[in-house]
């Protein structure tokens, strides 16, 4: 590199977009799941594999890796998504055993013609037949299901070994040789690789019998799983849907003690985060380290501090709590940070530009918090804005379990809410609790619990670890911890605040003495 400013336009070639799609130049190189892709690689048989997640996770990052590897070792793969699943067709109101079925036949035409449309030397022949069965849904014989299923048993394919170093040359050495030890499970063994990605899509949160649809779509798959032996499914789906199915009182919930062993999480925690930016740092600066140092090309100084705060942290410790702990979001705000500086000619990231980008940046999450779950709460953003005037009876954004609890009783008075397909009425502790546990789940408002071996004396608590935890029967519990807003988000509510103040009070003209001229040049 000739200077301090080829590191920064570095940075946007391994930082860009954060989806799978912006990212799958670089997968090989940036690819840290591991550990991941052991879990889902060889599934129990007669199974699926349920992957769970927030957006954002690396769940489409992984299917993508997975799908790469098992095409470039010839074994027949085939991924499918929202647009690839008809369910035009699906009556509303259907039982989730009809529900059950149908599906069993949407999933298998839809792999059909994904086979037809795809094949890329996986059979050799006339397979017309096969693609034309599959479109004229409505007319197809009775034995479809059958002829699909032996024609994938007859297809599938047993790599004699594994072989990394064509298909993806710049792995790690460390990751190559894990992932290559995981995928020897599948050495010798005749498969047929189904990925199924979105699966949540495919039902409308504000209408609980579609939750019905979700498992219909799960109970489909491992049908199919348990039908053909030879074919391996893996199925992604929200972790707030997952919990809504755990939770829902008129579905199916007890399936999902079935299906707890066959989960595997995509958790975001820090650690995760630190390592992804790390291995991108470290290719970004060409050097053959992932430790702390690394910052050093990128970023000014060794600490900075956040707006509206004198509290020096690492930059490493800065970019992880204001982004939600969430990779996509992560790679989204490194890759803004280097634009600002470029755009304002510095070398490194430093103190000014994080001020500067953080305000737009908080504010964007904020928005794509209310995009994501416009469907399940279409007030969430308005929702969200409350906490700029909310009363905290605690330093900074932190209340306690009353003061939780009593602001959410009256935010539906402000406006209408719907949470679900429910309307939220105001003062009804009941729909509090549940519009409580709605924003914790989201990780907008975080429970703080005490702990003396951090650094700070606290930890949180992670949703995931207890997703039943915001209810009535758990009160006591509740008042156990802080309830504080999520640290992503509270740049933009002080942005908010700062708006407010400007607008506050009636719109009196100021005495003509008091004005001051706008153009004078005295």
């Amino acid at each position: 590199m000739n200077s301090k400013t080829d590191n920064l336009d570095k940075i946007l070639q391994y930082f860009p977009t954060g989806t799978a799609e912006g990212e799958r130049s670089i997968l090989d190189k940036v690819f840290i799941y591991a550990d991941e892709f052991k879990q889902i690689i060889s599934p129990i048989p007669g199974s699926p594999v349920l992957l769970i997640g927030e957006k954002g996770s690396g769940k489409s990052a992984l299917l993508d890796f997975s799908s790469r590897l098992t095409n470039s070792q010839g074994i027949p793969t085939v991924s499918l998504t929202l647009f690839d699943i008809d369910t035009s067709g699906l009556a509303t109101n259907a039982s989730t055993g009809d529900m059950v079925r149908a599906f069993y036949d949407i999933l298998l035409i839809a792999v059909a013609k994904k086979i037809s449309e795809e094949n890329s030397g996986w059979f050799d022949g006339d397979y017309a037949n096969l693609y034309y069965a599959a479109v004229d849904a409505n007319a197809r014989k009775s034995d479809f299901p059958g002829k699909i299923g032996k024609f994938i048993a007859e297809i599938a394919k047993g790599p004699t070994k594994i072989d990394l170093v064509s298909a993806f040359p710049h792995l790690t050495e460390t990751t190559r040789s894990d992932v290559e030890l995981s995928a020897q499970k599948i050495v010798g063994k005749k498969s047929f690789y189904l990925f199924i990605d979105d699966t949540d899509q495919i039902s409308n949160p504000d209408d609980s019998s579609h939750l019905n649809r979700v498992w219909a779509i799960i109970l489909a798959s491992r049908r199919i799983a348990e039908k053909i032996p030879e074919l391996k499914c893996i199925v992604t789906l929200r972790s707030e849907v997952w919990v809504r199915l755990q939770r829902d009182e008129t579905g199916q919930r007890d399936q999902a003690d079935h299906f707890r062993n066959l989960v595997v999480n995509m958790y975001g925690t820090r650690e995760h985060i630190i390592r992804i930016v790390r291995r991108r740092l470290s290719l970004a600066s060409n050097k053959n380290t992932e430790d702390d140092t690394i910052y050093d090309d990128f970023f000014d100084e060794k600490k900075a501090h956040a707006p509206q705060s004198s509290d020096l942290r690492t930059w490493e410790n800065l970019i992880t709590v204001r982004s939600r702990e969430r990779p996509r979001d992560t790679i989204q705000l490194i890759s803004t940070l280097a634009k600002e500086a470029l755009k304002n000619g510095k070398n490194k990231i430093d103190q000014k530009v994080f001020i500067d980008v953080m305000p737009v940046f908080s504010k964007r999450i904020s928005d794509q918090f209310g995009q994501e779950t416009t469907i399940e709460c279409p007030q969430a953003l308005e929702i969200l804005k409350t906490f700029a005037s909310a009363e905290y009876d605690h330093t900074g954004f932190t209340m306690s379990a009353e003061g939780a609890l009593e602001h959410f009783k009256k935010i539906p008075s402000k406006f209408t809410i719907t949470l679900f397909g429910k309307t939220i009425r105001p003062g009804n502790e009941i729909q509090a609790f549940e519009l409580w546990q709605f924003f914790y789940q989201e990780k907008v408002i975080n429970a703080r619990a005490s702990d003396i071996e951090t650094r700070d004396g606290f930890k949180h608590l992670d949703p995931e670890n207890d997703a039943f935890l915001v209810s009535k029967a758990r009160w006591n519990d509740l008042q156990k911890y802080l309830w504080e807003i999520n640290t992503a988000y509270r740049d933009y509510l002080v942005f908010l605040q700062k708006e407010d103040g400007k607008y506050s009070g009636l719109a009196i003209k100021r005495p003509a003495g008091n004005r001051k001229r706008r153009n004078s040049r005295r």
